[in-house]
């Protein structure tokens, strides 16, 4: 029999095109991001005072030039300091000394009666920069001629026996009180003997300076004779664990173990990340294109999957060189992922995503470690802060768990406790909280851009206030009853397979809106009189499989959610009328029945939700017709099973994303849902039964109790 193709949005061409370039743009930025950092040295993350992460030693023999350099130091510095002769600095001495008592002795020659030595003295320009007092020049002017001349000369003798032993410019004080003590010597009076002081404090200089090129020319030559310092193969600069000291990280650095962003001179590491970050896209690929018994992605959930990843991915490579990985939040694609795409979707991804966040990082197994594991906790506390009572607790557990994560990843892998390994714990519970509060306070913005659908959004729409919801309870009260009794058989199966909850219940209660147009053409709506039956059957099959469409038109018209409208669109597939089908059959016989007329003209089921609410409302009116007819609750299961099978059969759940596993676990939920609603109840006495114990005397209603407790004991024995 000749049957409607399926045509869906994410089976187009163009929705497959724009797919591909999405997944192409995303493979490219993840090569780029790793090749500028995965095949670099880790630079940043070594430095002084850190705790060295790995073990580090010499790829080769090389010299230790930390050391040697060192060693050729101590050898120069041990040079004591060399002195040369400065005779210039000697004579121009002794010429200043000199002139001075020149001029001292030309004023005397010159000076008359009535005018003061002292005051000429003092008008005279000589170079010296002596100060004598009035009393040492006036007994200097009572000498002879012959006096004078002794005197200078004394005092010229004084300083050559200080030069000749030699003035250092740190002796210069001692040097000036050796002349003076020698000059102590001589008979002159003690007013003379204080002015040569004054002479000598003025003229002596140091004749013995540092000779620089001989000290420089010792100091290589001592240099030259330390050897230098091996560093052999193999040998350990620094182990795991180890605080990075000043020495250790300049060693590092001479042997080129470290570096600052340079290529170690090798493009393996490159091509070996880039070689498994292509099985990964692979891995990826092969996952949404043969995996569609374990999930379907709808277009807007790409964007959003593409979306995310590459914000994420950018804000690994520009925080790629921060002292602590810590320091990002980690545990938010994995959030996101799983708060507007799915829990299962987010485990997956937030896998692969960590292995290619470890190649951005240089390969560090920490980061990895880590960010598998507050990714896989995000992606399954972010689901319950749906309920506004527990984001706060959610928060709060999402930084304690980020906590003792790094610090059980840190302890494993630093081999022992550090201020630095403290800090990265502080950072990691910090950034557990803000994770939790970015992924909840951006749920608007990818509902806005997006459509996502958000348990928070599916959750506004179960509200009975809702303007649907409340012209169903109105106008068709039997189609919303009949609607929350799916929503609770939609919700539980969901639930026990891992689907989306939320979407399944807001996705039943909206299923059947469409039959709001024509309620009293719906059996659930009617009392006792029934239309169909004064209506030919193809026209009440008509009638009947319009209300999909029906309902599609009243979601555009209320804005509903697209994934509300598919499950409107796809809650009864193309499947067959079989009511109506048969009564054409037995009315107008085989030859004048086509199939295709008592078929929903739908579209099959593209997302589990959608197909368990497909399955929902089918064995909720077949379970409340057969109760109705007396049968029993057991009876009701098996018609269960064919049912589920039926659907099975007919194709219906091809591109639902249902296993087969998972339909078992479906129809036992639906059991259980069935079971609770439909359970037997303790029968209640009639009224006359009531009046007649009433009569009874006290005793006697105590005998009777007496004997029934009787019976009950001899029939457990």
């Amino acid at each position: 029999m000749a049957r409607k193709k399926d045509v869906s949005p994410n089976n187009k061409k163009g929705t497959k095109a724009r797919q591909g370039m999405l997944f192409a743009i995303a493979a490219i930025l993840t090569f780029f991001c790793i090749s500028t950092g995965s095949h670099t040295t880790k630079t940043d993350m070594v430095q002084v005072g850190s705790v060295a992460e790995k073990r580090y030693v010499a790829e080769k023999d090389a010299v230790d030039v930390v050391t040697t350099e060192k060693l050729k130091a101590a050898a120069a510095d041990s040079v004591a300091p060399i002195y040369m002769h400065d005779s210039v600095a000697e004579e121009e001495s002794r010429r200043e000394v000199n002139e001075m008592f020149q001029e001292l002795n030309r004023i005397l020659y010159r000076l008359k009666e009535d005018e003061s030595f002292y005051e000429k003295a003092m008008e005279s320009p000589w170079k010296l920069p002596v100060v004598l007092t009035e009393n040492q020049l006036n007994t200097y002017g009572e000498l002879s001629s012959a006096n004078r001349i002794l005197f200078a000369e004394d005092c010229i003798n004084a300083m050559n026996g200080v030069y000749e032993a030699g003035v250092k410019a740190d002796m210069l004080e001692e040097g000036r009180a050796a002349a003076a003590a020698a000059f102590d010597n001589t008979a002159w009076s003690g007013s003379l003997k204080d002015m040569a002081a004054a002479v000598f404090d003025a003229a002596l200089e140091p004749n013995l300076v540092l000779d620089s090129t001989a000290m420089e020319a010792e100091r290589e030559t001592k240099r030259a004779e330390v050897e230098n310092v091996m560093i052999r193969k193999n040998q350990k600069i620094v182990d795991e664990g180890e605080i990075i000291t000043q020495d250790i990280y300049d060693r590092l650095v001479s042997l080129d173990l470290i570096g600052s962003a340079e290529y170690t001179g090798t493009m393996l590491p490159l091509i070996g990340s880039l070689l498994m970050t292509g099985i990964v896209f692979g891995a990826l690929y092969l996952f949404f294109t043969w995996g569609k018994g374990i999930v379907v992605l709808k277009y807007n959930e790409v964007k959003m999957l593409f979306t995310v990843y590459v914000i994420m991915v950018i804000l690994l490579r520009l925080m790629a060189n921060i002292p602590y990985f810590t320091l990002i939040p980690l545990g938010l694609f994995a959030m996101l992922v799983s708060v507007l795409i799915g829990r299962r979707v987010a485990l997956i991804m937030n896998s692969l995503f960590c292995i290619i966040g470890c190649f951005i990082f240089n390969g560090d197994v920490q980061f990895l470690m880590y960010s598998l594991l507050v990714g896989t906790l995000g992606a399954l506390l972010i689901q319950k802060t749906d309920k506004r009572r527990l984001m706060v607790p959610i928060a709060a557990a999402m930084g304690i768990l980020s906590f003792i994560a790094m610090f059980g990843v840190g302890l494993f892998f630093e081999n022992g406790y550090s201020a630095g390994l403290l800090a990265e714990c502080i950072f990691a519970a910090l950034m557990g909280l803000v994770s939790v509060i970015i992924a909840v306070g951006s749920l608007p913005f990818w509902e806005a851009v997006f459509e996502a659908n958000t348990p928070h959004r599916l959750l506004e729409l179960t509200n009975p206030n809702n303007e649907v919801l409340r012209r169903l309870m109105i106008e068709a009260p039997g189609t919303y009853h009949h609607s929350l009794i799916v929503a609770n058989l939609a919700e539980t199966a969901a639930y026990e397979i891992g689907a989306n909850t939320a979407l399944a219940r807001a996705g039943a209660y909206y299923h059947d809106i469409g039959k709001l147009k024509n309620p009293q053409m719906f059996s659930e709506n009617q009392s006792g009189y029934n239309v169909h039956d004064d209506l030919a059957p193809e026209t009440s099959a008509k009638i009947i499989t319009q209300h999909p469409k029906i309902g599609v038109e009243m979601g555009l018209e209320y804005n509903l959610p697209r994934v509300i409208i598919d499950v409107i669109r796809e809650h009864h597939g193309t499947s067959l009328v079989k009511f109506f089908y048969f009564k054409a059959l037995k009315e107008y016989g085989a030859e004048l029945v086509t199939e295709e007329e008592y078929r929903y003209q739908g579209e099959i089921p593209s997302s589990r939700e959608s197909a368990i609410v497909m399955l929902a409302d089918t064995v909720e009116a077949a379970v409340r017709s057969v109760l109705g007819k007396g049968q029993t609750l057991e009876e009701a299961e098996a018609l269960i099973k064919t049912l589920m099978k039926d659907k099975l059969d007919d194709n219906q759940l091809d591109r639902s994303g249902l296993g087969i596993h998972e339909l078992e676990i479906i129809r036992k939920a639906f059991i259980k849902v069935f079971h609770g609603m439909y359970h037997e109840r303790v029968a209640y006495p009639k009224q006359e039964e009531i009046a007649e114990a009433a009569k009874k005397p006290a005793e006697e209603n105590r005998e009777e109790e007496n004997r029934e407790e009787e019976n009950s004991e001899s029939t457990d024995r």
